[in-house]
């Protein structure tokens, strides 16, 4: 079997997995967090993903890095189909470099449900280990899918320390159970065309919102037209149950700003940035959809969630899309911090990947699953 070997994960690896999580944080000579998922790692993949695969690392019988897989259905070229995910590849730095990426697709690609041919991963801009991935091709490991970049992903991090007003232009207020046939109306217009877009309907809907710790409908903001109708909507989700950003260290380049938001926090009585080893209370938007996609009415829901998310002491509400999305037009007059990602189409199929195969129309990617 040799010193390393790969093996399948389950919940009794949690402790193990955290662990490994740790030891690979998101370093800049600003922030250097963690995305850590206390404190069940499976609880995100469980919520979206059926079926989904995790295989680890190991050395001996310790485990040094895994990856996962998970399969959902999407819209892809205007049609309903099984696609697969790429997720959560972490090594830690002793084990780097010798060729777990490669040697773990056979396990994804052989050996996991292997249904459908298509998927996507989402990689950080400026991570290149993980670039060095796409477009790669070696005889030696044939398992390796056919991979191009097709576009970015551009979340908006709002930083919520300015007050700000509600919008004069639409009334927003919170989804009620008679609103939910609006709400699928208007997400599977959202949707519909676009690459990855999710597929609704209110059954789904309802059991969506059944399975999703922290999420129920009155998280969901409405906004009206004069004549009362809903024309657009979108959902403020607290996923710290499963998920966090947590603050391992802050950098020199970082000390000017956490002065000046720290002084701030006390003018305009708001929570101070999270000390090392503590958490970001962010809020994640998702399920959103507006009317003729107009930024003004997305602009408005934003403002509504920014008000109330404000007041209940959180500190970041975090929504994107494509950066080609008009959409983000939306984000205007919030103090933003910009991540940017490489959205990657994967294939089993090479004309899958070829230019023009896949209609590249604003690939929705769910902050709430990343």
């Amino acid at each position: 079997m040799g010193i390393y070997h790969i093996e399948p994960l389950t919940s009794e690896h949690n402790n193990e997995i955290l662990a490994v999580l740790h030891s690979a944080p998101n370093v800049t000579d600003k922030l250097t967090v963690c995305f850590d998922r206390q404190p069940d790692f499976f609880r995100l993949t469980e919520n979206r993903y059926k079926p989904y695969y995790y295989f680890g690392y190991f050395r001996n019988d310790k485990l040094k890095g895994f990856c996962g897989i998970g399969y959902h259905d999407a819209m892809v070229n205007g049609k309903p189909m099984t696609v697969f995910h790429m997720r959560d590849y972490y090594v830690i730095p002793e084990a780097r470099g010798i060729g777990f990426g490669l040697r773990v697709t056979e396990k994804f690609y052989s050996e996991t449900c292997n249904n459908a041919d298509t998927g996507y991963v989402v990689i950080l801009e400026g991570n290149k280990p993980s670039l060095d991935y796409v477009g790669y091709r070696n005889e030696m490991f044939p398992y390796v899918p056919y991979s191009r970049i097709i576009n970015k992903l551009d979340v908006r991090n709002i930083v919520l320390i300015w007050p700000v007003i509600k919008s004069k232009d639409y009334v927003i207020r919170k989804a009620e159970i008679h609103d939910i046939p609006a709400i699928v109306t208007l997400l599977n217009a959202e949707h519909k065309d676009r690459l990855f877009g999710k597929i609704f309907s209110e059954e789904t809907f309802i059991d969506y919102l059944d399975n999703c710790p922290g999420l129920v409908l009155s998280d969901y903001y409405l906004a009206l037209d004069k004549a009362g109708k809903p024309i657009g909507v979108c959902a403020a989700w607290d996923c710290h149950s499963f998920k966090q950003t947590r603050v391992l260290n802050y950098g020199k380049r970082f000390s000017v700003a956490k002065g000046i938001y720290k002084a701030l926090s006390v003018v305009l009585n708001v929570p101070p940035l999270p000390a090392p080893g503590e958490c970001f209370r962010d809020m994640i938007i998702t399920d959103y959809a507006v009317k003729n996609r107009m930024p003004l009415i997305m602009n408005a829901l934003l403002r509504a969630v920014y008000i109330d998310a404000r007041k209940k002491g959180y500190q970041n509400l975090l929504w994107g899309s494509s950066a080609d999305d008009p959409l983000l037009k939306a984000t205007e007059g919030f103090f933003c911090q910009r991540i940017v990602s490489n959205i990657v189409l994967i294939s089993t199929r090479k004309d899958v990947v070829e230019p023009g195969a896949i209609q590249n129309n604003l690939p929705y990617i769910d902050l709430p699953c990343l």
